[in-house]
């Protein structure tokens, strides 16, 4: 195993301007919305000289709407050249200036999350957003991008429902030519009660990322999985302790030598997803 995960997932935010279906976020009652400017630091600087390959200022939140946004996208890029960014983003508040700032940071890919390509099946999926302004932000983007002599992977992710699966086709033959990757995601059900129940077999996706990444969340809770939302089993702090410290830590190690072993380890979050409890 790894002495340092090759990939780190920060909740830089939980603000979210949709209430999407298929999302636990608007249940996050208990955590600061934003995550401190001087604990993100703390977080980059941990992550110093372990030839980190992905930063990901992303897990439950829309990380665009952190006001520390572009600070952060800065602090990374200097501070780790060698990790790419990654970007997940519903692309509501992407504008000129944001998109200015992603073709001038060391970002790798940037995945836009967009669940359906009709208007009606669109708003469905992602309440409170406005599909023509959506699907304007990220064409523009990309007309950006290609004038641009930065390259950045893009891809496009669809979480499929049973309210949108009609459309997979389309949606693929529209958007792959205008991307480098379309995504469809079986929805896993972690979103839970009043949300989009999981899809056939999308609780059966592997666990791929649990050995090789970690997650961050806005208290410096340090979780081993994205489906963590509420931090139901924590690994450790990464304000109080290093993030070498925790990833190392005995019970973490153990997780993830169960994971690569195919065993269900014995922590909350994995009872919930194992037993579709989530």
């Amino acid at each position: 195993m790894s002495d340092f995960p090759i990939s780190i997932l920060v909740e830089t935010t939980t603000r979210c301007p949709a209430d999407c279906i298929i999302c636990p976020n608007k249940k996050i009652k208990s955590r600061p919305q934003d995550m401190a400017w001087q604990l993100f630091r703390k977080i980059v600087d941990d992550c110093r000289g372990k030839q980190l390959k992905e930063f990901c200022p992303f897990i439950h939140g829309e990380p665009l709407s952190w006001k520390y946004f572009e600070e952060g996208l800065d602090y990374i890029s200097q501070t780790l050249p060698e990790a790419g960014i990654v970007i997940y983003t519903n692309g509501y508040l992407l504008n000129a200036a944001i998109t200015a700032l992603l073709l001038s940071n060391n970002v790798k890919e940037v995945h836009f999350s967009i669940d359906g390509l009709s208007k009606q099946v669109y708003e469905l999926h992602r309440r409170g957003l406005e599909y023509e302004r959506v699907f304007s932000n990220v064409t523009n983007f990309l007309e950006k991008l290609e004038q641009s002599k930065t390259k950045i992977n893009i891809h496009v992710a669809f979480t499929l429902t049973e309210h949108n699966q009609h459309e997979v086709d389309h949606f693929r033959l529209f958007w792959e030519k205008l991307v480098d990757t379309v995504d469809i995601i079986p929805c896993d059900g972690r979103g839970g009660d009043e949300k989009s129940p999981a899809f056939p077999e999308g609780r059966q996706l592997p666990c791929f990322q649990t050995p090789t990444h970690t997650y961050i969340l806005t208290d410096g809770s340090v979780v081993p999985c994205c489906k963590d939302w509420a931090g139901y089993s924590v690994m450790g702090n990464a304000g109080k302790d290093s993030i070498d410290a925790v990833w190392n830590s005995s019970s973490y190690k153990q997780f993830r030598k169960d994971i690569i072993r195919g065993n269900k380890p014995g922590i909350e979050v994995c009872q919930r997803c194992w037993n579709d409890k989530l």
